[in-house]
């Protein structure tokens, strides 16, 4: 029988493959094996890849990391690789090669890269991307990225989306597209042994683990002080209050901001100018982080509600804690109007925060 790591990695964590991510590890030990084979064995020229998408919950994290645990390379989340790619290409500004030496130095001589949720809502980014993915392929970079988004659904915005049109037919003729599309959010369930959801620190059960360090130990709290105390923590006092530096001489208020915990109300960090950016470098010098008195999405700008489902997204690919106090379950809370839009990864944003240590207020339940 031939060696499947990543199917023999899912039965060792005893989870239960669903059809749709039993298909794609397939497809990714394939790959494994001719990149391990070599460039003389491979079905084509070059080894292109792989391009995973789905709803939420569906284990395509879950599958790249075990890919990337076997094939080595860089790993980044898709906001990381922006700021990396940004910078690198700032760097060489004028010089005629500058995109070359800016992958050069992201991939360190690697030939396989590995990009975790790839989505696409600005046209700069997209057009940014385009080029840096022509580039990869062109070299023969094996790609493997996964993505709530089919091709054909990147930029959806259609005053911009033929602008992510090259990119698309870059992506649908280079990569292997593959649906991971099962019925069950995995993320949702409590039953032992019966899928995976692809988050940080995940039982088998995909509940929190006790003891678990991480996402998975951040609360969703009713707010005020009683709610915080049984997480430990005291309300800050005034004095406590600091100016948090971010790039470019600009600063954000925080209620707390020492030994590694930072704390904001929620509308003094949602409502600031603080870009995916600014939350990547705040998150890197902040291991801990406390986000008081979430204000219902019903009574906020849609740039507000995107500003805090950048922040989900950052840490929880950092695998950083965040405590939570809303007026009620997240589930309400985070509810956009009808006839109104919603930042377009809210709901991945949404199945990531019932992971939070009191999933029990998430699903609407009490809260003691």
């Amino acid at each position: 029988m031939p060696h499947t790591p990543i199917r023999d990695a899912a039965g060792a964590a005893g989870y239960v493959l669903d059809a749709a991510q039993h298909a794609a590890a397939e497809h990714l030990e394939d790959l494994l094996h001719t990149l391990d084979a070599g460039p003389g064995h491979a079905r084509r020229d070059t080894v292109p890849g792989a391009y995973l998408w789905g709803p939420v919950g569906r284990g395509k994290t879950w599958l790249l990391d075990r890919f990337h645990a076997r094939a080595g390379g860089p790993r980044f989340h898709f906001h990381e690789f922006y700021r990396a790619l940004h910078a690198e290409v700032w760097a060489r500004t004028g010089t005629p090669d500058a995109m070359d030496r800016a992958l050069d130095a992201l991939l360190g001589g690697s030939r396989v890269l590995c990009f975790d949720e790839l989505h696409l809502h600005d046209a700069g980014d997209t057009m940014l991307l385009s080029r840096a993915l022509r580039t990869l392929l062109g070299r023969g970079v094996t790609l493997v990225a996964t993505s709530n988004y089919p091709p054909q659904g990147l930029l959806p915005d259609p005053l911009f989306h033929e602008l992510a049109e090259p990119l698309i037919a870059l992506l649908e003729a280079s990569l292997d597209v593959l649906r991971v599309d099962g019925p069950v959010d995995y993320r949702e369930l409590r039953a032992p042994g019966v899928g995976l959801d692809g988050g940080p620190n995940a039982g088998p059960d995909g509940a929190a683990v006790p003891g678990v360090r991480g996402w998975r130990a951040g609360s969703a709290l009713p707010p005020g002080p009683s709610g915080l105390a049984g997480a430990g923590l005291t309300w800050p006092t005034a004095d406590e209050a600091a100016d948090v530096p971010l790039a470019g001489g600009r600063s954000v208020r925080a209620l707390r901001a020492s030994d590694g915990l930072v704390w904001f109300d929620f509308a003094g960090l949602c409502a600031a100018p603080v870009s995916a950016l600014d939350l990547l470098s705040l998150a890197e010098r902040f291991d801990r982080w406390v986000v008081s008195d979430v204000v219902p999405f019903a009574d906020c700008r849609i740039s507000t509600q995107q500003r805090f489902v950048n922040l989900v997204d950052v840490l929880y690919d950092r695998d950083l804690p965040l405590v939570l106090t809303a007026p009620g379950p997240l589930d309400e809370v985070l509810v956009v109007p009808a006839g109104r839009p919603a930042p377009p990864d809210l709901a991945r944003a949404t199945s990531r925060l019932r992971q939070l240590g009191q999933a029990a207020q998430l699903a609407g339940e009490a809260v003691g």
